[in-house]
């Protein structure tokens, strides 16, 4: 339950018992699917019970050897990555943003449901695990203040905070900060993303990034030009290597007839 509290809160042995107690009731999710709210027969590490956990679009069939997203031909890499540098080694993720892993994400990121990240989070270990990553310390894409205020908190920050905890990572809080409220991702389309995320973020203490392997964490992929900026300022900073793992990424999007890269994506709440 501490981890409902404000970061930085103990609450005493007495109020930690009555405040379980209360989660049981209040955080109905052990019992119940998250997604169909139907009751769980057992207790699953997704959280999802088997019709709908057959269901999740996994991102498992031909993907970018970069960004890890889902590909429209048997290439090596998208054209997107061909095209421009990415400063992360490779990203990869749990699902493909379409059907029951947009309703996950909104309702983690718009819905105000803290509790989702643990199973997200859940799953994306298991991807960790799975694809052979070598890291030894945990960043979250930052939100900037102004869109944390209106949020509450950083659902990248709730996800790495679990997955740190589960993999005996070191988590590195506001190591990274964003500088700059620039415009919404996915208002844009891929070469203005490019730009739009230029200069937008700042390692706050390179002297704890030095020599680190890093897991950078986000909710979405979209194109990977945020992850590749991060990465780029982790790595002038010295870091060792700069990993992506998200819950979910977009397919390849076949490039626009206005010059602006890839379309952009159906979804404007990524």
């Amino acid at each position: 339950m501490e981890k409902y509290l404000p970061y930085g809160v103990k609450p005493s042995e007495k109020a930690r018992v009555l405040l379980t107690r209360i989660a049981k009731l209040l955080f109905v999710d052990d019992c119940n699917c998250i997604l169909c709210g139907r009751e769980l027969k057992d207790k699953t590490r997704s959280g999802l019970c088997p019709e709908c956990l057959a269901k999740l679009p996994l991102n498992d069939g031909d993907i970018c050897g970069k960004c890890g997203r889902v590909l429209l031909n048997e290439a090596e890499y998208c054209n997107t990555c061909q095209n421009n540098d990415r400063h992360f080694g490779f990203a990869r993720s749990v699902c493909v943003y379409e059907k029951s892993a947009v309703d996950l994400v909104r309702g983690l990121k718009f819905g105000g449901k803290r509790y989702l990240a643990k199973y997200l989070a859940a799953m994306m270990e298991d991807k960790y695990l799975d694809e052979g990553y070598d890291c030894d310390s945990v960043i979250a894409v930052p939100l900037s203040s102004k869109r944390k205020r209106e949020r509450g908190y950083n659902q990248a920050d709730l996800l790495a905070r679990e997955i740190s905890s589960s993999l005996k990572l070191d988590y590195m809080n506001g190591v990274v900060v964003k500088i700059k409220d620039n415009e919404r991702q996915a208002k844009l389309g891929h070469i203005a993303r490019e730009e739009n995320v230029k200069g937008a973020y700042k390692v706050a203490d390179k002297a704890a990034v030095k020599g680190r392997r890093i897991l950078l964490i986000d909710d979405v992929l979209t194109t990977g030009a945020t992850a590749s900026e991060v990465a780029g300022i982790l790595l002038k900073a010295k870091a060792k290597s700069v990993s992506v793992l998200t819950f979910a990424s977009t397919r390849y999007k076949v490039p626009s007839e206005t010059g602006d890269g890839e379309e952009n994506h159906e979804d404007k709440m990524v």
